[in-house]
């Protein structure tokens, strides 16, 4: 009986590592090899990876917020989304940006929402979403440098059968440094100007349900230790990125933070207490 359990023991750490190392770093008989995946590692990759979410009754849910919150990819803990940079590796290391923007292009998307509708009710053809990542006429393609944050929207519940405070990430959004509104001005060198001269300009919303199946299939590099790989799916939903609250549902049709405070200073404050009712209710909840 022992002897069964090491064996099993065994088995699972060599699976973990098969899974979580780099791919074929070890195996490959060519440079080329190194971050491509067999048929057979696609397959046990998608089997285990993908965790599904669970079936949650709206007669179960006893509270929930929506809230909106900012990615800011300037903060190291969020560099994991922000780096490496596009075409320095072609297989494993991607950016989240180089991730999304690829399977659009492969029209793996399909769900794809104008940037200044949060309620997925509009949505953009491929052709329109193909021209703002990829402006043929100015010869620009937005990349993963471009990419300054990202808009989340998610809700907080409560789901009373196991009487705890949940999330869950309903939309993203990139935001780009480039100004897709109007005539983008072209240096000499026939780049564009530096990204301080540029807009922040919301692309698009992308429904998150559609995204998880092409995220849960892109490793996230760790710059700790790479034989621990997390995909962009497990990182997304179980929130690990440092993120500010910039809105949260309300009578005044959802009006942001910066629409109601000017102050910089005074919007972390409000986004700080915003993210104390949220905290305090499920503390609350139990207080007799």
């Amino acid at each position: 009986m022992m002897k069964s359990k090491h064996i099993v023991f065994a088995s699972v750490l060599f699976f973990s590592q098969f899974i979580c190392a780099q791919i074929n770093l070890l195996n490959a008989d060519d440079p080329s090899e190194i971050g491509v995946m067999s048929e057979e590692q696609k397959k046990q990759l998608s089997e285990i990876k993908f965790i599904k979410y669970p079936f949650v009754d709206d007669k179960d849910i006893m509270w929930s917020k929506i809230v909106y919150e900012e990615i800011d990819l300037s903060e190291k803990f969020n560099h994991p989304l922000f780096f490496p940079s596009d075409k320095l590796y072609t297989h494993e290391r991607k950016s989240l940006w180089y991730t999304i923007r690829q399977a659009i292009i492969d029209k793996k998307i399909d769900n794809i929402y104008v940037g200044d509708n949060p309620n997925f009710n509009e949505r953009i053809s491929y052709e329109r979403a193909l021209e703002i990542i990829q402006n043929e006429k100015w010869d620009l393609t937005i990349a993963s440098k471009d990419i300054s944050s990202y808009i989340i929207k998610g809700v907080w519940y409560v789901d009373k059968r196991y009487g705890q405070l949940n999330y869950r990430l309903l939309g993203i959004q990139p935001i780009s440094k480039i100004d897709i509104g109007v005539e983008v001005d072209i240096l000499e060198n026939g780049s564009q100007k530096s990204s301080e001269d540029s807009t922040k300009t919301p692309l698009f919303w992308i429904w998150f349900k559609d995204l998880r199946p092409i995220l849960h299939k892109q490793f996230v590099f760790d710059d700790k230790n790479n034989a621990s790989r997390i995909t962009f799916d497990q990182l997304l939903t179980s929130r690990r990125f440092t993120s500010r609250i910039i809105g949260i549902d309300n009578v005044f049709n959802d009006k942001k933070i910066n629409e109601y405070i000017d102050d910089p200073f005074m919007q972390l404050i409000e986004s700080e207490r915003l993210k104390n009712v949220i905290r305090d209710f499920e503390q609350d909840l139990w207080v007799n």
